[in-house]
Formats: structure tokens, sequence, C-alpha cells
């Protein structure tokens, strides 16, 4: 439960910078595609965690799994369509690399967890 809280922390901060970032920047493809889809991506793994969590409890944890999944992916859709419709596809192009923030977080923890493990392993 420690790491989930942790990534998520990690994607609000993520969410904050690329804030900070698109304002100082002053380019609206950063300071709204981006943030907005860092944020629905903070959301959508936070609803992932409720999903995981019902579906332990669930009779039919498959059902709760796939109506989970169909409302984030529906979240996501009707995101990427509204951006696009308004801002055109450079902002839809943000719009995804901003949902891939929680994506990266992870994948950056869990690289800097295992250079720490090979450091404290072959490099006394």
């Amino acid at each position: 439960m420690d790491e989930l809280k942790k990534i998520i922390r990690r994607g609000i901060i993520t969410s904050i910078i690329i804030l900070i970032y698109g304002v100082l920047s002053l380019n609206k493809y950063v300071y709204i595609g981006m943030f907005l889809g860092s944020v629905f991506s903070v959301v959508g793994f936070y609803m992932i965690c409720l999903d995981a969590k019902a579906s332990l409890a669930s009779n039919s944890p498959f059902k709760v799994g796939v109506v989970g999944y169909l409302k984030r992916y529906l979240l996501y859709g009707i995101f990427l369509a509204i951006v696009t419709k308004y801002y055109g596809f450079p902002m839809l192009v943000s719009g995804v690399i901003g949902l891939l923030s929680i994506k990266i977080n992870i994948l950056a923890m869990t690289l800097f967890n295992n250079i720490k493990k090979f450091k404290s392993k072959h490099l006394k």
C-alpha cells in the first residue's frame, strides 16, 4: 500500500511540475494537454487501485475488473476526443504524453530501485 501511495504522490508532483513548466514556457499544449493528461493519469491509477480492492471483495471479480477497465478507457477517450476537437492534433499528442506520466513514473521508480540493488550487491 505504501508503494501505491508513493506512486500517486509522485504522479501529483509530476502534474504540478508539468503545470509550472507549461505556465513558465507559455505553451498551451503543455499546461493544458500534458497537465490534464497527467491529472487523468493519476485519477485512472487511483481508479485501478479502487477496482482492485473492489474485485477482491466481490463475488464476480472479472465483471468488476472489466467494468472498471471500460470506465477508465471511456474517461481517457472522452478526454482525448475533447482536446482533439477543440485544439487539434498537437493537443492530442500532448494529452497522450500526459496520460503516460504515471507509467513513466513507475518505470523510473523501478529502474532506480534496480540500480540501487545492483550497486549494493556488486559495487560494495
